[in-house]
């Protein structure tokens, strides 16, 4: 009989939450692009779990249970709220006896909510972690004692994975990352889940969509007022906002009288892009960092209409994928997203120039090499050498 040798060393990715939030779909699909064929080597971990309301939760591998035993959650969390607020102690405590429990020989925290969890919870244990950086310092944490405390978490992994030039930039220029321990590796989506619909044509009227967290960030009353201004010319479409937040409740009349559809927190966004013609993205610069909604928008052969916040530039091609216009300049996006209402073949080409696009440089497959590259020095020679 041949040697089996040892199993391969578990890689833990690590999420606040179930819900179907981009990033949260993405490391689920990263963990499972990582994984050679056949194998269980990466999975994913919900810090806090859901409860069953929660429509089209992520599928994860484990969630914590009160006393922190992680519990097999066969694709779904079990009880529980579904966001994290502040900043809880009882949950590093779950959090570390969960990780001594699985025992990782390697941890990635996706984004900086679980960041702030990890690193106390890993204090005097020899396990590398890495961070997936997120997303640019939204405003509260440029706060002079915010910042400090990030640029604490920022400093303590092995490795900052910063998902956009922009994002890079701030780890290192803000928060003081050494260059050593930093690398560049985009957002990324699968062009199988997201891909352009079957019956664009067949639709009575175009279909505007705004998809994104109902947050002052993401502007989601930016699109509502967009949307006023154009029935205000006599367009005819349809209006769709996805998403969910503090701003749905101060939202929901506004929406009403402008004709906009509000479809609340939706697992299938990729079946609500199959059936969009344009995408509005009218976020706020801080906060952002690559917008993974533009690259599911561009697979999905979707042009975007979007604010020049960081990341947009390396997603969208200007004047050829979509239209990016100032961050203040209400009047452009208007008149972009008119224009291309009024242009179905002009809609089309540049759908399809931002699948090709994203499919060639944001493809999850393009994504997990880079990851795999990162990783694989964390992970000691055994990986090199399956590698």
């Amino acid at each position: 009989m041949g040697e089996t040798g040892p199993p391969e060393p578990l890689v833990l990715h690590v999420i606040p939450t179930a819900a179907p939030r981009g990033a949260q779909r993405e490391a689920r699909a990263l963990a499972d692009r990582l994984d050679a064929p056949g194998t269980r080597r990466h999975r994913v971990l919900s810090i806090v779990s859901h409860g069953p309301d929660l429509e089209e939760p992520v599928a994860v591998d484990y969630t914590l249970d009160g006393d922190g035993t992680p519990v097999a959650a066969e694709g779904r969390g079990i009880g529980g709220p579904a966001t994290t607020v502040g900043f809880d102690p009882r949950l590093v405590l779950r959090l570390r006896r969960a990780l001594d429990r699985l025992s990782p020989a390697l941890v990635v925290a996706h984004g900086g909510e679980p960041l702030k969890f990890l690193v106390p919870a890993m204090v005097g244990r020899r396990r590398p972690l890495a961070y997936y950086a997120i997303g640019t310092l939204a405003p509260p944490g440029h706060r002079p004692g915010r910042k400090t405390m990030w640029r604490y978490l920022a400093r303590r992994p092995d490795l900052v994975a910063a998902e956009g030039a922009e994002v890079l930039d701030e780890c290192r220029d803000v928060l003081g990352v050494p260059p050593g321990r930093l690398v560049l590796v985009p957002n990324g989506r699968d062009p199988d889940e997201f891909h352009p619909g079957a019956d664009a044509d067949k639709r009575p009227e175009p279909v505007v969509s705004f998809v994104g967290a109902f947050t002052v960030q993401k502007r989601p009353d930016r699109f509502v007022e967009v949307v006023a201004a154009l029935r205000a010319r006599g367009l005819e479409f349809r209006a769709l906002a996805v998403g969910d937040g503090p701003l749905s409740g101060p939202l929901a009349t506004p929406a009403q009288a402008a004709g906009v559809e509000l479809l609340g927190a939706r697992g299938d966004v990729a079946e609500v892009l199959q059936g969009t013609d344009i995408m509005v993205f009218p976020s706020l610069p801080r906060g952002e960092g690559m917008p993974g909604v533009l690259i599911e928008a561009g697979l999905s052969a979707v042009p975007v209409v979007a604010t020049s916040v960081p990341g947009v530039d390396a997603i969208v091609a200007d004047g050829e994928t979509g239209q990016v216009v100032g961050v203040d300049d209400f009047g452009a996006m208007v008149e972009a997203t008119a224009e291309l209402l009024g242009d179905p073949v002009r809609r089309r080409a540049m759908g399809e120039a931002a699948r090709r696009r994203c499919v060639e440089r944001f493809s999850m497959d393009v994504v997990a090499a880079g990851w795999r590259d990162a990783l694989v020095p964390l992970l000691g020679p055994r990986s090199r050498q399956a590698r």
